[in-house]
């Protein structure tokens, strides 16, 4: 009798029972949505997505983690994948209540968009789970293709279908390079397993092969694919020309959400592919070390010319949602610099600071939800007069640009502190690029003081602008307190100690062993 292969699945519930909450309430929303009443569909749908997202990001708080625990081989579910759980269904809650009070919604199926949110928030949280380069593929094509629908869910907007149209092309040719460079890597380890987990019983993995064919030409070519793949998610060059349109032309909670829950899903990729091809920062031979420092020399100059691109393009920009695209294609850069360092002190650093730019880029993206809502319009100009007419809304997003820009007191400012400094300490090192990566950081800090030109176009318009005594901006108190319990956040983690020392403590445990 041929025994049965079948994989252990007890631990599926144990550490993953947000995904499956979430890939629950798929069938869920659809069958009830079929057998609802007409009036009460759209109610429905929204309630029933609404409770799905707060459970999953519930259980994805509470739920354990260790270093080495391996579900089928497949998922990992250590602090990485816990940290990176959160960020996704975090945005993916506010985005669902942005699409309601923002008006993205009106005269279209809600139960649809809600569903293909859902499977978006689904596809980030494994992707930041993934320890197998197949797992990791079908993960990140879930999060794109429900991306590409939503990104072209306004049907009648030309816009909209243009920014779908060029996120499935700019997707497809960086999905293929991706997938090429697995096959590759696939050949040079014999297993599509990308790190070994202590007690996990996986003997063979990347991580080893990177060990000894980490200085053959084909190795690095390979991973370099792979991170021409990854490179599309997080918008970094020069995979970036797709992230102005789709942002404009997209609805603003889905712009939003591809802008926090995307990118953090990328950056958990690239953390876990970077430290398998670096075999986990263990460079015991001369030959290693070469092409450890040849691949982290790629990811700054591709982190440099990322911030640059971003911050000098923006520059130009009339359009908020096209200016906050660069602006996230600027920080893209700035995150890249801290994965170049290959550490778990920078690792650390970057969890922190994705914590620190849910918040003050969610901040952002809803005050111009509510400024197309009441005014139709997301040039800057329509943000005129606002520091008059609404003092508290403006504050807001204040609050948020400061943040964005990396001013104090604001967890922005915070954020890039940690992830310079690390960046600044490999230069101190005795590192052999020591003065390369000093030279990297003087330049992201001068990009940060670019940046600071055009977040203060929106002060400008709003308070030193022609003051208007007309109505503000008509929010209804539920918006006003969600407005508000974003830039809280941004604030404390500016100057609180007692909140920024516990966070950074929790974000140092969830990185503690990715290199």
């Amino acid at each position: 009798m041929i025994p049965l292969n079948i994989p252990d699945l007890s631990g599926l519930l144990d550490h993953f029972l947000a995904e499956v909450v979430l890939c629950l309430a798929i069938p869920v929303i659809l069958v009830v949505d079929l057998i609802a009443r007409k009036g009460n569909r759209e109610k429905t749908a929204g309630t029933l997505a609404l409770f799905a997202l707060l459970s999953a990001f519930i259980l994805a708080c509470v739920q354990s983690t260790g270093e080495s625990i391996v579900v089928t081989k497949l998922l990992r579910a250590d602090g990485l994948a816990k940290a990176f759980r959160i960020i996704a269904l975090g945005a993916g809650c506010v985005a669902a209540w942005f699409a309601v009070r923002g008006g993205d919604l009106r005269g279209r199926g809600h139960a649809e968009f809600y569903v293909l949110l859902i499977g978006a928030v689904a596809g980030a949280c494994l992707t930041a789970a993934a320890n197998d380069m197949a797992m990791l593929y079908l993960s990140i094509e879930t999060l794109s293709i429900c991306g590409y629908l939503l990104a072209g869910y306004k049907r009648n907007d030309s816009l909209s279908a243009e920014a779908a149209m060029k996120y499935v092309i700019f997707g497809a040719v960086a999905s293929g390079m991706m997938l090429y460079g697995f096959s590759l890597l696939y050949g040079f380890g014999g297993t599509s397993v990308l790190t070994t987990v202590p007690g996990s019983g996986i003997g063979r993995s990347l991580e080893a092969a990177a060990l000894t064919r980490a200085g053959e030409p084909a190795f690095l070519i390979a991973t370099v694919m792979v991170f021409a793949g990854l490179a599309y998610k997080v918008a970094a060059f020069p995979f970036q020309f797709w992230c102005p349109d789709v942002y404009q032309g997209a609805p603003t909670s889905v712009a939003a959400f591809l802008a926090v829950a995307s990118k953090g899903a990328g950056f958990a990729a690239l953390l876990r592919v970077v430290s398998a091809a670096t075999a986990g920062g263990a460079a015991n031979t001369e030959m290693i070390l070469s092409a450890n420092e040849t691949l982290k020399i790629v990811l700054v100059v591709m982190a440099l010319i990322t911030m640059t691109l971003g911050n000098v393009a923006a520059l130009r920009q009339t359009n908020a949602k096209r200016l906050l695209a660069y602006s996230s294609i600027a920080h893209a850069g700035y995150l890249l610099l801290g994965v170049a360092v290959c550490t778990d002190a920078a690792a650390a650093a970057i969890v922190f600071y994705m914590f620190v730019y849910l918040f003050m880029t969610l901040t952002a993206f809803f005050t111009v939800s509510m400024v197309e809502r009441e005014t139709g319009r997301v040039d800057i100009d329509a943000f005129e007069g606002l520091g008059f007419r609404s003092p508290l809304f403006a504050g807001c997003l204040l609050v948020s640009l400061l943040a964005l820009t990396g001013l104090p007191p604001t967890g922005g400012f915070v954020g890039k502190f940690f992830l310079f400094k690390e960046v600044f300490a490999l230069s101190g090192s005795g590192s052999a690029n020591g003065m390369f990566f000093f030279w990297a950081g003087v330049i992201g800090l001068l990009n940060s003081v670019i940046s600071l030109a055009y977040y203060m176009r929106f002060v400008k318009v709003m308070y030193l602008g022609k003051r208007t005594d007309g109505p503000g901006l008509a929010l209804a108190p539920v918006d006003t307190g969600i407005l508000v319990g974003l830039t809280i956040p941004v604030l404390l983690l500016g100057f609180a100690g007692f909140v920024i020392t516990p966070l950074y403590e929790v974000a140092q445990r969830l990185a503690e062993g990715i290199f």
